[in-house]
């Protein structure tokens, strides 16, 4: 979580392999996909069920990391249309 000192809070998600990709989490749960490398359009799918799955405990966890490590919580801003 080194790179929360940087930017916005994100997830990355990866398969031990070559393959990666990375999603920013707004604050009212929704998320984005930031960026992709490798993974089909099916196993994205499959990932962001995860993420709407367990967004409550992945938001909880960041909240509990900033508040032990005296990081300010920071998500992004949505863009507008």
């Amino acid at each position: 979580m080194f790179d929360l000192l940087n930017e916005p809070f994100h997830v990355h998600v990866g398969d031990k392999g070559k393959r990666l990709c990375k999603y920013w989490i707004f604050a009212d749960g929704s998320f984005e996909l930031a960026d992709n490398s490798g993974f089909r359009k099916r196993e994205l799918n499959d990932i962001e069920a995860t993420l709407i799955e367990q967004m409550r405990s992945i938001q909880e966890a960041y909240g509990t990391y900033c508040a032990k490590n005296n990081i300010a919580v920071n998500y992004r801003t949505k863009r507008t249309i």
